[in-house]
């Protein structure tokens, strides 16, 4: 058998991270890993506690960010890891071990009235993550938005269904992801996750923590929501996502974070959603073809039909509607 640790040399810096700041915790067990380069290692301490070490390879996924979002939402009092060590050279952290039960996991065990009431506690935090400080936070801008998007033409009509646009369709297409990032980019700003969803919400003893913070932007108001109610890995009821963006909107107006109408905040909410699912259709499609990550795919369908539930939502683009027909998941060649 292979030793894995001895062909690994990340995972042998990671060990010698953690006995210098966690001496006497046993052997590192692989946690979990996500859709960057990042990796997460558990180790089980002398009196049955258990930190965290975050591999995070520094010319590849620095710190920095992390670390300045992590302070911001610590400062704000939301529930985060604590950091107990770092190493920005190494690119190690250390961390709280939140344990295993994201919001994904938990819901496919939890009764219907229990997953009802998570999703409520997740939705009614948002409103502190939006008052979050964001000077110096990079802007959702045209160009951040549009870039995005672009990711669906290129890896997922492009390169995943390998279909081709006319010269006309491709000029809609900018038309399109033009108008739609001026709208968004034109949205007050507020502190933005950016993947505030299911399997970035881990269940602990003080709510619903968050994790994968490090990419936050300053940006639109119901990104998160977006993030949460649309999420790619889970169909929540219909009638709870209306329910949630109501009460989210209720929340907002009551803490002087919006003056839009319900009817003005769904239509943004609408707009958002499509931005997002555009970029995770095409995010999805680049993790297999270029990383291997095959298992996206599965979650192909569901995004496809959240972004035909927001585009249903926002008649002024009914044009985008007609331009993406045929481009269904199934029609993948092979």
């Amino acid at each position: 058998m292979t030793d894995t640790a001895a062909t690994d040399p990340r995972r042998e810096a990671a060990r010698a991270f953690l006995e210098r700041h966690a001496p006497g915790f046993g052997a590192l067990r692989s946690a979990s890993s996500d859709a960057s380069n990042r990796r997460y290692w558990r180790a089980q301490g002398p009196k049955g506690d258990s930190l965290v070490v975050m591999d995070s390879p520094p010319d590849k996924e620095p710190l920095d960010s992390f670390l300045d979002v992590q302070a911001r939402l610590e400062k704000a009092g939301l529930p985060v890891p604590q950091i107990h060590a770092k190493d920005l050279k190494g690119g190690f952290l250390l961390l709280d071990d939140l344990g295993n039960d994201t919001l994904f996991s938990w819901q496919a065990e939890a009764a219907p009235t229990e997953r009802e009431n998570a999703l409520a506690e997740c939705r009614a935090q948002l409103t502190a993550v939006a008052r979050v400080e964001r000077e110096r936070l990079p802007a959702f801008d045209v160009p951040r938005l549009a870039t995005e998007m672009q990711l669906f033409d290129d890896w997922y009509r492009a390169g995943h269904l390998d279909l081709s646009w006319s010269d006309d369709q491709a000029r809609r297409w900018e038309d399109m992801r033009e108008r739609i990032a001026t709208r968004l980019a034109a949205m007050p700003p507020v502190f933005v996750h950016r993947d505030y969803h299911s399997r970035n919400l881990m269940r602990g003893e003080k709510g619903w923590a968050i994790i994968d913070f490090q990419d936050a932007v300053a940006g639109p108001l119901a990104y998160d929501l977006v993030s949460l109610l649309r999420d790619s890995y889970i169909d929540w009821p219909a009638d709870w996502v209306e329910r949630e963006i109501e009460a989210f909107w209720q929340q907002a107006r009551a803490s002087g974070l919006t003056k839009a109408s319900l009817e003005g905040f769904i239509e943004d909410f609408a707009w958002v959603a499509v931005q997002r699912h555009l970029k995770v259709l095409g995010i999805f499609a680049r993790l297999s073809r270029r990383d291997g990550k095959h298992g996206y795919i599965d979650d192909l369908p569901l995004t496809w039909r959240h972004l035909h539930w927001a585009l249903d939502r926002a008649p002024e683009l009914a044009p985008l509607r007609e331009l993406v027909v045929g481009l269904e998941p199934e029609n993948a060649r092979g």
